[in-house]
């Protein structure tokens, strides 16, 4: 089991996924990995989706993550239980994630509905992991139009700033007004827009 504490910054891209690719080589930018990530978002059974807010849905979710490498062979699967500290404009102030890995998801989920949960959404992404000089970030295609790009805190960049100030450096285009874009809350939003 591990635990992780950090932050980071989310953006939405503003072009295609190739135009994408092709700013990153001209910031020369070092190609890193390439796979593929499932995610099953499980939450108690008793949460009536249509009558609880979308954040305080997540806060009680738990999240089966599988990694399936393109440009390697690797594979893993791990349950995960993030705590995010927000505030009221939305920003990222702090957050962590405990972490398990486990050798079979579906025996994992089968578990979980057991105990008391049930399935929520599943979300699948293909991605793209780049670095420089110590910035790393993580290309995420959720669809053609909806590409973001993730940026951790880490050594070299300890604040949000930081990671602020380096991503716009880029010649990636991006919606300058949200660095915290939450991918899972706008599809738990769709979701219970379609209830």
């Amino acid at each position: 089991m591990s635990y992780k504490d950090g932050n980071e910054i989310t953006i939405r891209v503003q072009c295609s996924e190739k135009e994408l690719i092709n700013k990153i080589k001209q910031d020369n930018f070092v190609f890193k990995s390439e796979y593929y990530t499932k995610d099953i978002f499980l939450i108690p059974k008793d949460i009536d989706i249509s009558k609880t807010i979308t954040r305080e849905i997540l806060n009680r979710a738990i999240l089966l993550r599988e990694f399936e490498g393109i440009s390697s062979n690797k594979h893993k699967m791990k349950i995960t239980f993030k705590h995010k500290n927000i505030n009221e404009k939305g920003e990222i102030l702090s957050q962590s994630s405990t972490n398990c890995e486990i050798a079979n998801i579906h025996d994992a989920q089968k578990l979980f509905e057991s105990i008391g949960y049930k399935e929520l959404m599943i979300i699948k992404e293909k991605h793209f992991a780049y670095c420089k000089n110590g910035f790393e970030i993580i290309i995420k295609i959720l669809s053609d139009d909806n590409i973001l790009i993730e940026a951790e805190t880490n050594d070299y960049y300890k604040t949000i700033e930081q990671l602020k100030e380096r991503i716009n450096k880029t010649n990636i285009p991006f919606d300058k007004s949200n660095y915290f874009v939450k991918k899972v809350e706008e599809e738990l939003d769709k979701l219970k827009n379609n209830i």
